[in-house]
């Protein structure tokens, strides 16, 4: 049978709505052999509420597999992503990745792998979103291959170690993380070994996924979208400086900044003029510099993941609960 791995990123989302994700990945996962890892960054309130919510409910009795709740101090999903990957990753034959908001469909998890298992060339798949504003825009157009849609996608083990191996990272602050990681695959990892090659990622519009939409009537949704606006522009500047670094200059994808503010500040120093046409274009984007370029402590990105709890019920003993609870 082959096994799954299903990363579950949450950092901002409420306990209920966690909670809601990870149960939709338990459906959509049933008679699967998995292990569920919901990685929490800069939210502890947050990973300690959901493993008690889980053991409350018995939740974890349903799984085939494992859960598995981590706590990671720095509060950066790109962080979060390249931790999952070095330090939590199981070697499973498919990795799935998923936004803690995001309830996926019961059928989404298995209409990706089946259509990995169809083609051999493709080295992930993509879903698509049914609900919110872009949704009904994206679902009329022809999908266009090689783009991952963040909320969920899947990536085949294999792929997964040759980037662990590589050392392959995601820079530290980045906002446009899926479409990094999606362009570092349409060049099967070497830009200047390979063309651009959208077929490796298949994108599937079948595989979708439910979330609560923003509401314009209450204060904390508006605040939440007005960062979303802000992010966005800074992700036009992040798209520029990475489309130099891997298909005009045919760098590896390894060798990328470590940071977002390098990355950034390279590219507006290398390119001043697109840079300032940019801005003219777009004012937010000259605030999304800003937010890109200023100088943050990265040094707790060096503490290793905390397991907060493992929930395994086959790993069991008679007259035991298979909860093992962990704190530092």
């Amino acid at each position: 049978m082959t096994s799954w791995a299903v990363a579950i990123f949450s950092s901002r989302e409420d306990e209920k709505t966690l909670s809601a994700s990870v149960e939709a990945v338990l459906i959509a996962s049933e008679q699967r052999s998995v292990t569920i890892d919901v990685i929490v960054n800069g939210n502890l309130d947050l990973a300690r509420g959901l493993a008690e919510k889980i053991r409350s409910t018995n939740l974890g009795a349903t799984v085939n597999g494992r859960i598995r709740i981590w706590y990671i101090i720095v509060a950066d999903k790109a962080h979060a992503w390249n931790t999952f990957l070095r330090e939590i990753y199981p070697d499973a034959d498919l990795a799935f990745c998923v936004d803690g908001y995001a309830q996926v469909e019961p059928d989404a998890l298995g209409i990706l792998a089946d259509r990995l298992a169809e083609d051999a060339h493709p080295w992930g798949a993509s879903g698509m979103p049914s609900y919110g504003r872009s949704a009904a825009k994206l679902r009329e157009q022809k999908p266009i291959e090689g783009e991952i849609h963040g909320n969920l996608y899947v990536v085949r083990g294999a792929t997964m170690r040759t980037l662990r191996e590589r050392g392959f990272h995601l820079p530290l602050g980045i906002y446009r993380t899926d479409p990094l990681l999606g362009a570092a695959i349409n060049f099967s990892l070497d830009p200047a070994a390979n063309a651009w090659d959208p077929s490796r990622i298949r994108v599937c519009p079948e595989a979708t996924w439910r979330f609560t939409p923003l509401s314009m009537w209450k204060l904390r949704d508006l605040r939440t979208h007005w960062q979303r606006v802000k992010r966005q522009a800074q992700g036009r500047l992040e798209n520029l400086a990475v489309r130099e670094h891997l298909a005009v200059n045919k760098r590896r994808p390894e060798d990328l900044p470590v940071t977002n503010a390098e990355l950034v500040s390279s590219w507006i120093t290398a390119f001043p003029g697109r840079a300032r046409r940019l801005y003219w274009s777009n004012p937010l984007c000259w605030f999304g510099a800003r937010t890109a370029c200023r100088d943050r402590d990265w040094s707790e990105a060096q503490i290793q993941p905390e397991l907060i709890a493992e929930f395994a019920p086959q790993s069991a003993k008679p007259g035991q609960s298979g909860e093992k609870m962990m704190r530092r």
